[in-house]
């Protein structure tokens, strides 16, 4: 039976995600999506980002991978005027930018904002009741890179920003675009509410990679299962959890 898996924030771990997908033995019918931030903070992120490619994963846009898509076309812009690119890149993701190829950069500026299939959706981080993704602007598809939690009028508050009666968004989501894999926020073990499934367990930071298989895209809440490996290191140093 073929399968849908969706893999959490690989992060450059590629060693990991190359044993999580051996322990999945993966078939030729299983369909294959990442979360997004394939890229920055493990040790390969070029690497998995042509390893995707060459087996054909599909791969939802991060805000890492978002953030080189917009480096770019700064770069493309500002060559003739001498303008410095507004998108600001340290030497670890100039490093990363600079071992792209042309290939690479097309398959990242082809991502899209989010995958559905029957009643499954996944996307990068998170989103409101408010938007409905087939009619969605601009503006609206990029916050599924980065929203987190939300106003009591469903406003995408900023990172670290705090207002009384915020809530994490998909303890909120009313389910209006089907269950919803995400990554982006980590969790120490797997976040499950009604509607959707949190699925970064925040391997780069030394915890684990997890994949959520589903056997059944018109009802994947009861149609699921979870496989994690561990991390072989902790690669960056960003507290857990």
């Amino acid at each position: 039976m073929a399968r849908t898996i969706i893999y959490g924030d690989i992060h450059g771990c590629l060693e990991e995600f190359k044993f999580l997908r051996k322990e999945l033995d993966i078939q030729k019918a299983d369909q294959e999506i990442s979360v997004g931030d394939v890229l920055d903070r493990g040790p390969y992120s070029n690497e998995v980002l042509r390893y995707i490619q060459k087996k054909g994963i599909e791969l939802v846009m991060g805000n890492h991978e978002y953030k080189y898509v917009r480096y770019h076309k700064h770069e493309l812009a500002n060559k003739e005027s001498g303008k410095k690119n507004p998108i600001k890149l340290n030497d670890e993701k100039l490093a990363i930018y600079e071992n792209l190829s042309d290939k690479d950069i097309s398959f990242l500026q082809s991502a899209p904002f989010y995958i559905k299939i029957d009643n499954l959706t996944v996307l990068h981080a998170g989103i409101t009741n408010t938007i409905f993704l087939e009619e969605a602007s601009k503006k609206e598809l990029e916050s599924l890179t980065r929203t987190r939690m939300l106003s009591a009028s469903q406003k995408t508050l900023a990172l670290g920003q705090d207002e009384f009666g915020a809530t994490y968004w998909s303890e909120c989501y009313d389910g209006h675009e089907g269950v919803i894999v995400y990554g982006h926020e980590v969790f120490a073990k797997v976040k499950k509410d009604k509607y959707s499934f949190g699925i970064d367990t925040g391997c780069v930071y030394g915890g684990k990679l997890t994949a959520l298989i589903v056997s059944d895209t018109k009802d994947p809440l009861w149609n699921y299962d979870l496989v994690s490996v561990d991390a072989f290191e902790k690669y960056s140093e960003k507290k857990l959890f």
